[in-house]
């Protein structure tokens, strides 16, 4: 419900608007400044303006900002007018920047839909003004240890905002996260242990081994990674969330999904295109044709709609130079489970490679915040992988980093490291065959990263250097 505008709330949006318009003739992209003014000058700004009659949020640990470009794309295929805040800002600041774009130059309705991903931890405030339709979580997971070490304090932060008019959009395969279904009206996704997939996968980090209704230990039938699997209690008989719609096969550019029937019957099998590379991809996909599925569209529109829509483009950028591959991935800093993550996914990946990481969040000085004890809860290990010839560090705590993959048993001779991020493309093998070169950079390491991939690109391609 929205309150009454008040004449602060008027001057207000019109300076902001005006702000904005300024910002974008100056080609300013403008996603967070505009809300930061808004609520500078009016501090119940979002209360105040008028919602899209329906709201679509994407919010979890990892995937939000892929699975949410995904909706938008959907919607943008179906037709639908909508505002997002692609590629911006999704704390409060540019939630209000995305819904300037639904209102009227006054700040009544003028769009009926909005898709905005939402940072997990802002939902305690944004929650409390803007009730979504519909809630997608892609997954929990601990993240920083400065602002989430266990993702069971942001379950309980969600479990809390989550109003009961929100229908929930949950990964069945997370151990964590489903449990917000719980007395929930919801739908769920989930992938099936496929055929090359091992029965159990160990990593350092497993945040779920008890039983959520009886903390009694789990008996797992297949761990993907973490607590991604499926589990059961034998003492009070929980067992995870059976997906309402389930991949039960994949394969070089399409994936099946089988669909629950109703009890007693058997669940139809639809098939979509898939442009993915690995299950971290195929995760993001799913989420959203669950999306669509559960908003009532028919999975031949869907998978018409997909086509050829791009996979992650603001995460990963893959290049070719040469015989060589290049892979640009981002792996969020201080973030141990989503640097492990595209670790594997790239390992898995065939032929040699080098890795070069840029994850570590110091810019021009050592960072007296930046714990690097997350280090040490990464499955470093995956680089000693006898494929993997050059591990390349860059960043003010590269001998930190270095310490932590000799400990996670990397061999010595093939870590390299430089403090200068911009020069780690120096120190990479010079090889004459094929080759994926993998740079993992964490968010503010994007500029670096750039730089470093079209150092390789000309290197690679005999251009000039200088």
């Amino acid at each position: 419900m929205n309150r009454k505008r008040s004449p602060r709330f008027i001057v207000t949006i019109l300076l902001v608007r005006a702000t904005r318009a300024a910002m974008k003739a100056l080609r300013h992209k403008g996603t967070h400044f505009p809300g930061q003014l808004a609520m500078k000058l009016c501090p119940d700004f979002l209360d105040r303006l008028e919602k899209p009659d329906r709201i679509i949020a994407v919010t979890g640990t990892n995937g939000k900002t892929t699975v949410a470009n995904l909706a938008a794309d959907l919607a943008k295929s179906f037709g639908l007018s909508f505002a997002h805040n692609a590629y911006g800002s999704n704390i409060e600041e540019g939630i209000i920047t995305a819904l300037l774009d639904a209102t009227t130059l006054t700040g009544r309705r003028k769009k009926e839909l909005a898709i905005l991903e939402i940072d997990e931890r802002i939902t305690r405030v944004v929650f409390k003004t803007l009730c979504p339709d519909y809630l997608l979580v892609t997954n929990l997971f601990r993240e920083s240890y400065l602002r989430n070490a266990h993702g069971e304090f942001i379950f309980n932060v969600l479990d809390r905002m989550i109003d009961p008019s929100t229908q929930l959009i949950v990964n069945a395969d997370d151990l964590l996260s489903q449990q917000l279904a719980v007395g929930r009206t919801h739908s769920s996704f989930g992938i099936a242990r496929l055929p090359d997939e091992p029965a159990f996968t160990h990593n350092l980090i497993r945040d779920v081994i008890l039983c959520p209704n009886c903390h009694h230990p789990l008996t797992d039938t297949f761990i993907r990674y973490h607590h991604i699997g499926r589990s059961h209690c034998g003492n009070c008989g929980w067992h995870s969330l059976e997906p309402d719609y389930e991949v039960t096969a994949v394969g070089d550019f399409d994936f099946t999904v089988s669909r629950k029937g109703e009890e007693g019957e058997e669940g139809a099998r639809e098939v979509y295109p898939f442009r993915g590379e690995n299950i971290l991809d195929l995760y993001n996909v799913l989420a959203a044709v669950t999306l669509f599925r559960t908003l009532g569209y028919e999975a031949p529109a869907i998978a018409e709609a997909l086509g050829d829509l791009p996979i992650g483009e603001s995460r990963k950028e893959v290049t070719r130079a040469g015989r060589k591959t290049i892979y640009r991935m981002l792996a969020k800093g201080k973030n141990p489970i989503a640097v492990s993550r595209v670790l594997e996914a790239v390992g898995k990946l065939p032929g040699d490679k080098q890795f070069l990481l840029l994850v570590d969040t110091s810019l021009e000085k050592m960072s007296e915040e930046d714990n690097s004890a997350w280090l040490y809860d990464t499955d470093l290990a995956l680089l000693s992988d006898p494929r993997v010839k050059r591990v390349v560090v860059g960043g003010q705590r590269a001998a930190d980093i270095r310490l932590a993959l000799l400990f996670a048993g990397v061999p010595g001779e093939k870590i390299f490291t430089s403090r200068d991020k911009t020069k780690t493309a120096d120190l990479l093998l010079q090889t004459e065959g094929p080759e994926t070169i993998a740079i993992l950079y964490e968010l503010y390491s994007d500029r670096f990263s750039r730089q470093v991939a079209a150092a390789i690109a000309r290197k690679e391609t005999g251009g000039s250097d200088s």
